[in-house]
């Protein structure tokens, strides 16, 4: 029973911090943990392409990301 609720714990943590990054992350962009790659890719020449313009992410998405983070530390943290 204590490792089903330490599994489903973890799940949650995942789910919520997914959900923050995509809140985060401006439509037609990728994650920051994948832009990286993106770029190592760019330079080693396995793809080409133009570098994505800068598109803001407005403040409430902002906010709404940095609150489902807090939500996920309360859920780890509990």
């Amino acid at each position: 029973m204590a490792d089903a609720l330490q599994i489903a714990r973890l799940a949650a943590v995942i789910v919520l911090l997914v959900a923050a990054a995509l809140v985060a992350t401006p439509r037609g962009r990728l994650p920051l943990a994948l832009r990286g790659i993106l770029r190592t890719m760019r330079r080693d020449g396995a793809i080409s392409g133009a570098a994505p313009c800068e598109v803001r992410v407005a403040a409430s998405r902002k906010a709404l990301a940095f609150l489902l983070v807090v939500l996920a530390v309360g859920v780890a943290v509990i």
